[in-house]
């Protein structure tokens, strides 16, 4: 059973009462995480779509989760917002766990494992009235149990804020970041990286405004330090992804005659020093959706709704096409099912 995917699992445990008992026990959720199979059976695409109905249940979003390949509903709740304007932001998933980021921050992240149909919401932290915070990004990560850094960016004393929320005391702890913000020629805004590291050891996110990027945070979730990656030049609006947790690839999206195409760059180092190489520009992008659903897809989301999500195979390093989105306020994400609980 420990070599089976979840969704075998799950349709098994209904076979028997003893066979329940076994997937149920702790003990062999614990076992099947730490097996961590590579199997892609496993491996499913999550749409989240984002609704409201102010007629109906003002200032109520619902979030809704549903399989991609059948439309199945996995699970959905809803949570108060009075800025609808900030759509939420989505991460993950790790370890079959996906965070979700209101932005609003008197408004709690949720946690939810999908697959067991759980959602948990963490708890509100609170500042000083000295501090004026301006946006709150998130990240996920897994250290034999999931963690939740978020960065916190306060416009009054220009500086970063990092706290870590741990289940075992389910409250969130400061974090040591040394990063001043500073306007025009650095940063003031920051916002999440996609990885194809689905382990959770690693968190990365892009440290810039006003459509540029100056540098890139990183998070060890191991050791519980940061390191800020200060980039040779100022990167103008373009999407970064994390291969690994040292080297990355940046993609810039343009439009030449009619053409969609994409720049490809990835990351260099040699000792301390840290460059861009040109890779390729790839004009072959078709707006269809994907032939196979197979595992490796990362949705790269663009500001007109109408270029569609530019679909990314990063284990073949290539775009693959682009895919209509049902709504500006929907987000494709693949997902790992797993046992964790929130």
């Amino acid at each position: 059973m420990l070599r089976l995917p979840i969704k075998s699992l799950l349709r098994l445990r209904t076979v028997c009462r003893f066979w329940r008992d076994v997937i149920d026990s702790p003990y062999f959720r614990k076992l099947h995480t730490l097996n961590d199979n590579n199997l892609p059976d496993d491996t499913v695409y999550i749409q989240i779509s984002f609704d409201h109905d102010d007629d109906i249940k003002p200032n109520k979003v619902l979030v809704n989760l549903q399989l991609q390949h059948n439309h199945k509903d996995l699970m959905s709740y809803e949570y108060a917002n009075i800025y609808w304007e900030l759509v939420p932001t989505i991460v993950g998933s790790v370890k079959g766990l996906i965070c979700i980021n209101p932005r609003n921050i008197t408004i709690p992240i949720a946690i939810c494992n999908p697959f067991l149909g759980q959602v948990k919401n963490l708890p509100l932290t609170s500042f000083g009235p000295s501090c004026k915070i301006g946006q709150r990004s998130v990240a996920i990560g897994f250290d034999e149990d999931y963690k939740v850094v978020q960065v916190l960016t306060c416009l009054k004393h220009r500086c970063l804020h990092a706290q870590l929320y741990s289940r075992t005391a389910d409250s969130w702890r400061e974090l040591a970041v040394e990063c001043s913000i500073t306007y025009r020629t650095e940063f003031y805004m920051v916002s999440p990286i996609k990885s194809s590291c689905k382990n959770g050891h690693f968190a990365h996110w892009c440290m810039g405004g006003h459509g540029f990027t100056s540098r890139i945070l990183s998070f060890d979730m191991k050791n519980e330090v940061f390191r800020i990656i200060t980039l040779p030049t100022v990167l103008g609006e373009c999407s970064i992804f994390a291969e690994d947790e040292h080297s990355f690839r940046y993609f810039s999206f343009g439009c030449q005659t009619g053409v969609r195409f994409v720049e490809i760059c990835e990351s260099r180092c040699e000792g301390s020093k840290f460059s861009w190489n040109r890779m390729m520009i790839d004009a072959s992008v078709p707006f269809a959706a994907p032939d196979q659903w197979r595992a490796g897809f990362v949705f790269f989301e663009l500001q007109s709704c109408k270029w569609g999500s530019f679909v990314y195979d990063y284990r073949a390093r290539e775009f693959v096409c682009r895919h209509y989105l049902p709504s500006s306020n929907s987000r494709f994400i693949e997902c790992k099912g797993s046992f964790v609980s929130v």
